[in-house]
């Protein structure tokens, strides 16, 4: 499957529902965590990880937010963190029905369990351990850490309980070198950004 065709298709899909979800955040997050995973593959070529389910699962890691929260609604790191389980199991379901469609009949079965899988673990911070459960992860979290102009920001006090809970669950997670370079470096700017809001 070329991916420029199962990018599009997965765009197609699932960012209708993304564009309402938390203020247009989840589209612009998968976006970055979508490119951060790319990023990360390429420069891990000895992992030897299945691209295809990753990206897949990149797409739709978030997707089952836009069932949990109102157009709208503000946003705060607890309420985030509390719906973060719901979450995992609505997007679950969401790309098991998706992955039923004649588009996906390339994947193999164990490919499409593998997608339902790190979409229903990804925020268990305290339990991924496998390789492809912590490179998404990794993409996941410089998503979070990265600053763009589309994205809404949390204010001062939020951004310090984010920045407590992703210093001590995620980053010590990190297995690959890039990751970790690229984290030092975003957070390096966040700390910058909020010192001077």
């Amino acid at each position: 499957m070329e991916f420029n065709k199962l990018e599009n298709y997965l765009k197609k899909k699932i960012f209708p529902d993304l564009e309402e979800s938390r203020g247009g955040f989840d589209k612009v997050h998968t976006l970055e965590v979508v490119d951060w995973l790319k990023k990360i593959i390429t420069a891990n070529p000895k992992l030897n990880l299945d691209k295809t389910v990753l990206l897949i699962a990149a797409y739709a890691h978030d997707w089952g937010y836009c069932d949990i929260f109102k157009p709208g609604q503000k946003m705060s790191v607890e309420l985030v963190e509390s719906a973060k389980p719901l979450h995992m199991e609505l997007g679950a379901k969401k790309i098991k029905k998706l992955l039923k469609d004649d588009f996906f009949s390339f994947l193999t079965d164990e490919q499409k369990r593998r997608c339902i899988h790190l979409v229903a673990v990804h925020d268990k911070k305290f339990e991924i351990k496998d390789i492809d459960e912590l490179v998404l992860m990794e993409a996941d979290m410089l998503s979070c850490l990265q600053l763009s102009p589309n994205k809404p920001k949390y204010d001062a006090e939020g951004n310090k309980k984010l920045m407590e809970i992703v210093l001590a669950t995620r980053i010590p997670k990190f297995i690959t070198s890039f990751s970790k370079k690229e984290a030092k470096k975003l957070i390096r700017k966040r700390d910058n950004f909020y010192k001077k809001s």
